[in-house]
């Protein structure tokens, strides 16, 4: 995947304004593959270049002077609709932007992330990307100076399998994680994705070291060698390589734990442009977000010139294939699924990852305690509304709403052989004797019941492509007055047991059918009775619902 913006950002953050002070303490790592003890370093404030105001250069296509946006790139298959809106790197007249709105794009080649937001601060690139969980940071880096507050135009793509999180032999989930090693490929203590992922499974950010190598090589290398590491953080090519026994980079006993492809709507990359430059050219945003739409139409309908742009852009060894390859890791946006993503009722969309980042950041004292910053101060929505009601993108459909691939699902022979990406345990409190609970009760339990499930609901939002298995558990209650009647009395007791947990999660899944729209074949359901339990001290503690997100790759 593309080097993160939040490195980035997060230099900005600690520049602007005198230069804000960094409260988090993480491990630093030592000499790669070395062997030296991994040591605990502080961040020290960094320092870019001041801000400034933006200028356009102009460009003459053939029909006089045009304005001409310069807009800089890291390696990221993502960018496929750029290249093909634009035609190429260079200005060009065919471009959509050229033919929608009477300006040019220039692309530039540019993998650090502290140079292009340098460039974005001053004013010189004044349209950049960005990824939707880093906009607190940059907001609040921000704030102070309204010429460069973020505008969010539209969504370039969501990651479906760029992203990932990779485990060392020996450790079998996340709670195992805790007191462990973690290694993270962005100048930050934690990426999104690993910081939802720990939330999800109750685990805090302070359960865990961090170290952080941006290079991904040296910590490819690092991940191999450190018996210190128990995780890693990374993208693509990384998490194929690492797996591949055929590999290079293989490394004996890794797994996947979970990737964005599991994960197909958490990680999204969006474009931003200066505020100021939104508010003078409203009809330069216009144009550019209808010349991204029609730029994604044009890669799902022929793609060989977008590919071969960015064989070129790039110099990749393996020529318009190889572009193909970064593909696979991306899903491009059209109208309405941006439209979606922007919503203010979309549960999972760009508002509810604005405001999880935020309180991720704060919990870690990287913004501050008393940050509450709205989404809306840097979604732009008007180009985006603007698109739609030109009914030129009519006939595009949502597909990324959709994507649960239901003919996986139906071929599933054996569950236990599928890759559980995250499990939780809830606590649903059923009245003896009973198989469901009224949903419209208002009892304390069945409330905390409906805030359970409406999590779980969540993520599987989030985690759109991935089965549910509701496992249900009894307590133990019971089980020795069974045992004393003697074997044949227990076993058959044990067996009623199986059922009456199976109906409870039959039941679980039928209300989150109903009440929260989820598809039926998403959910499978299985009771274990007095099987697994958690607690001998507590058998109160085994009345529960096991959540599993099973993986269909």
């Amino acid at each position: 995947m593309k080097k993160s913006l939040v490195a980035g950002i997060l230099v900005l953050a600690l520049v602007i304004g005198g230069g804000l002070a960094y409260r988090f303490v993480f491990q630093k790592s030592g000499s790669p593959g070395s062997g030296s003890a991994l040591s605990y370093a502080k961040v020290e404030p960094l320092r870019i270049a001041g801000i400034g105001g933006y200028s356009l250069a102009s460009v003459d296509l053939g029909e006089g002077p045009v304005p001409l946006i310069r807009i800089p790139l890291d390696t990221w298959g993502g960018y496929a609709a750029l290249f093909a809106a634009n035609g190429g790197a260079k200005p060009s007249k065919d471009s959509a932007f050229y033919r929608n709105g009477k300006f040019a794009v220039e692309l530039v080649s540019e993998e650090s992330a502290q140079v292009q937001l340098e460039g974005y601060a001053s004013g010189k690139y004044p349209i950049i990307w960005a990824s939707m969980d880093s906009l607190p940071l940059l907001y609040d880096a921000t704030r102070q100076d309204k010429r460069v507050i973020p505008q969010v135009l539209g969504l370039f793509d969501w990651s479906i399998g760029g992203d990932g999180i990779l485990l060392k032999q020996g450790i079998k989930g996340a709670q195992d994680l805790k007191g462990r090693t973690i290694l993270t490929s962005s100048n930050t203590p934690f990426s999104f994705f690993l910081l939802w992922y720990l939330a999800q499974n109750g685990i805090s950010p302070f359960d865990i070291k961090v170290v952080y190598i941006d290079d991904g090589p040296k910590a490819l290398e690092t991940f191999r060698k450190s018996g210190e590491i128990a995780a890693w953080v990374t993208w693509n090519p990384f998490l194929r390589d690492v797996l591949d026994s055929k590999s290079a980079s293989y490394v004996p006993g890794a797994r996947l734990l979970i990737s964005s492809r599991d994960a197909n709507q958490l990680i999204a990359d969006v474009y931003i442009v200066r505020r100021d430059l939104s508010q003078d050219r409203p009809e330069i945003m216009k144009a550019f977000v209808q010349s991204m739409i029609e730029g994604a139409a044009t890669v799902q309908r022929d793609p060989a010139s977008a590919l071969a742009g960015m064989a070129q852009f790039y110099k990749l060894s393996g020529g318009a294939a190889e572009a193909k390859g970064m593909l696979e890791d991306v899903h491009l946006a059209n109208l309405p699924e941006s439209r979606m993503f922007f919503a203010l009722d979309n549960p999972i969309g760009a508002q509810k990852i604005f405001l999880l980042s935020q309180e991720y950041n704060k919990a870690l004292g990287i913004l501050p305690q008393d940050a509450s910053y709205e989404p809306e101060r840097v979604i732009a929505s008007s180009p985006l509304e603007a698109a739609a009601k030109s009914g030129r993108f009519a006939d595009q459909k949502n597909e990324i709403a959709t994507s649960f691939n239901r003919k996986s699902a139906f071929d599933i022979a054996d569950l236990e052989n599928q890759r559980v990406v995250m499990k939780n345990d809830i606590r649903l409190y059923f009245e003896a004797q009973r198989l469901d609970f009224d949903p419209k009760s208002s009892s304390e339990e069945v409330r905390q019941n409906l805030r359970l499930l409406d999590k779980v609901a969540e993520q599987m939002g989030f985690m759109g492509t991935t089965v549910v298995k509701l496992v249900g558990h009894l307590d133990t209650s019971r089980v020795q007055e069974y045992k004393a009647k003697g074997q044949q009395a227990y076993i058959e007791a044990s067996a009623q047991a199986k059922l009456i947990s199976k109906k409870r999660a039959e039941f679980v899944k039928k209300l989150m059918v109903e009440r929260w729209h989820i598809e039926a074949e998403r959910i499978v359901t299985e009771g274990r009775g007095w099987d697994s339990p958690i607690s001998a001290d507590d058998p109160d503690r085994n009345r529960r619902v096991e959540v599993q997100f099973l993986s269909l790759e």
